[in-house]
């Protein structure tokens, strides 16, 4: 079942392009939606089956979206550059008609009567939506894998894990299976995974994209949702098309930089004071990671902005006591309603719902209290730099039996060694992204998070999106990939 990583190539088919030129061509007519969904679904037909990214299609929904496209296309009424273009939904978010399970077997057949918002905004720009990607249950790991659909694997390496809990989505775009996708992030699960895959992955502000319709929030407001492409551009016009403030989501109000640019402009970037992270503490990081990550932050120091190193601007042992009383809590409230929750979720979740059930109201709000107090101090240490970079992830992608690595750089590893630097992000409800860096000697992608202050979501976007232009990776693709 495994596929090794081979040397990247490029054979410039329709579906290989960025939204940008499937736009292009569509607006030309030379392409039209019809003709590109069926090109997305043959691949899905041929790869899907090997690495279980999508557990639920929606082919009578997509074709009718396609086939309005195309006739907005005929009549030249495109909507803008999403129009006709497939997409994926993450399992925990809702879709209308479509099965949303969100990997666990407490909601095995749920059909939601409603669309979640950031669904409702992109059918208004015309995305085609083809189906749900796999989530590992209750979104709550850092792999991909759960009782109702089993694991989803890496495009790079069949015999590993996308992570998780976006490994679905990731592995998707990684694969060509559809350009762009919408998953959640409450602890790095769209970062991380997208940085096993070699993609991009953005954890907004907390509050940027609004929420209704929809799973009830897991570990306070840590999780948000996002997008997920190849590129940085195709990226940001998904984030702008569905962060769009809404007062049924008070959150979604709090940001003053509207409307938000049609465009990003690199170019008109300030020098930025970067905080670079190599590691934390004793904390074990991959070599090839390290070395990359330290590779990247000459790069980025080459583009004309300050990067000094620095200690980690948070308590790791915070976070996680933190989160452990919150996700808890949270997965406490999920189970409860379901007297036989026991014997229908897996070991993970029974963990956490069991501690949940245990907790009282003062840990809860003990919790809140060192919450706020861990925002107030990342507010603080914001003020001294403007971004902090670190890598994406501690560990390489891990064999997919695993439900994390077991080791890192040679010592043994728990399980919240390989997201180190991602959960603080979700705690303080920062923006961040996970861009490409160079590969591992095996070919295996690396990411690096590039982190801003809260709101500030657009200086990591344009950052993000200099780094890409001087150090481009959209022409990178997995073997499987180019073979189907």
């Amino acid at each position: 079942m495994s596929q090794p990583p081979q040397p990247s190539q490029q054979s410039n088919q329709p579906w290989q392009l960025p939204v940008a030129g499937l736009s292009a061509l569509m607006a030309r007519k030379s392409l039209s939606p019809m003709e590109l969904l069926d090109m997305f679904l043959a691949r899905c037909d041929r790869l899907n089956p090997v690495l279980n990214a999508i557990v639920a299609f929606d082919i009578d929904g997509a074709r009718a979206a396609a086939r309005a496209s195309e006739q907005r296309m005929m009549s030249g009424t495109r909507l803008g550059a999403l129009d006709g273009i497939p997409a994926t939904i993450k399992d925990n978010l809702f879709v209308k008609g479509v099965p949303a399970t969100w990997g666990s077997r407490l909601f095995e057949g749920f059909m939601p009567a409603d669309d979640d918002r950031v669904v409702s905004h992109l059918r208004a720009a015309g995305v085609v939506i083809v189906g749900k990607t796999n989530t590992p249950e209750l979104a709550l790991a850092s792999h991909t894998d759960n009782l109702l659909f089993g694991k989803t694997r890496n495009p790079w390496n069949t015999a590993l894990t996308p992570g998780g809990s976006s490994g679905g989505a990731v592995a998707a775009i990684a694969a060509g299976l559809a350009p762009i996708a919408v998953g959640t992030d409450a602890g790095g699960s769209i970062r991380r995974p997208a940085g096993y895959a070699g993609i991009v992955g953005l954890r907004p502000s907390t509050g940027r994209i609004p929420r209704r319709f929809g799973f009830p929030a897991l570990a306070n407001d840590f999780q948000v949702i996002g997008p997920a492409a190849r590129t940085v551009d195709e990226l940001y016009e998904v984030f702008r098309t569905v962060a769009i403030p809404e007062a049924g989501d008070r959150a979604s109000l709090a940001f003053g930089d509207r409307p938000l640019p049609a465009a990003l402009e690199p170019g008109r970037l300030r020098r930025l004071r970067i905080r670079y992270v190599s590691g934390i503490g004793d904390e074990p990081v991959d070599p090839d990671i390290r070395a990359a990550i330290a590779r990247a932050a000459k790069q980025v120091a080459a583009l004309g902005h300050e990067v000094v190193e620095g200690p980690v601007p948070f308590d790791i042992d915070q976070v996680d006591a933190i989160r452990g009383v919150l996700s808890g809590a949270a997965v406490a409230r999920v189970v409860e309603k379901d007297p036989a929750w026991r014997d229908k979720v897996g070991e993970a979740i029974l963990d956490w719902g069991t501690k949940g059930l245990r907790l009282t109201a003062t840990d809860y709000v003990n919790a809140l209290d060192s919450l706020q107090a861990l925002r107030a101090r990342a507010t603080d240490e914001f003020e001294s730099f403007d971004i902090l970079l670190t890598a994406t992830s501690t560990a390489m992608p891990w064999p997919v039996e695993f439900p994390f690595p077991k080791q890192i750089d040679g010592r043994p590893a728990a399980a919240r060694g390989s997201g180190l630097f991602s959960g603080y992000v979700n705690a303080a409800g920062l923006p961040a992204i996970s861009v490409p860096v160079d590969p591992s000697p095996q070919g295996l992608p690396i990411g690096m998070q590039l982190v801003g202050a809260f709101g500030d979501d657009l200086t990591v976007l344009q950052l993000a999106r200099q780094f890409e232009e001087a150090h481009p990776w959209a022409a990178r693709w997995p073997a499987l990939a180019l073979d189907a």
